[in-house]
C-alpha cells in the first residue's frame, strides 16, 4: 500500500503552484489549479503557510481579505534575486 501523498509529491505540487503564481492569481484560480474544493482547508493548510514562509505575496497587502486579492510567487517579487 502506498501513502496518499508523499513529501516529494507535496513538494512537487507546491513548486507547481509557485510556478503557476508567477502571474498573480486569485484564491479561486489557485484552488482550482490544485484541484481542491474546501476553501477553509486550502487557506489554513496551503495558502497561509506559503504566505508566512515568504513564498507567496499579496497584491493588496494592506487588505488581505479584499475580494480583489491575488497572490503571486517570489519569482515575481523584485526584492528577491
Amino acid at each position: 500500500m502506498t501513502p496518499q501523498a508523499t513529501p516529494q509529491a507535496e513538494n512537487d505540487k507546491i513548486n507547481a503552484l509557485l510556478e503557476y503564481c508567477i502571474e498573480p492569481r486569485s484564491r479561486e484560480e489557485i484552488q482550482e489549479f490544485m484541484g481542491l474544493k474546501d476553501r477553509k482547508h486550502f487557506r489554513l493548510e496551503i495558502l497561509n503557510p506559503l504566505i508566512q514562509e515568504g513564498k507567496l505575496f499579496l497584491t493588496i497587502p494592506d487588505k488581505p481579505n479584499s475580494p480583489n486579492q491575488k497572490y503571486y510567487s517570489y519569482l515575481k517579487d523584485p526584492n528577491h534575486v
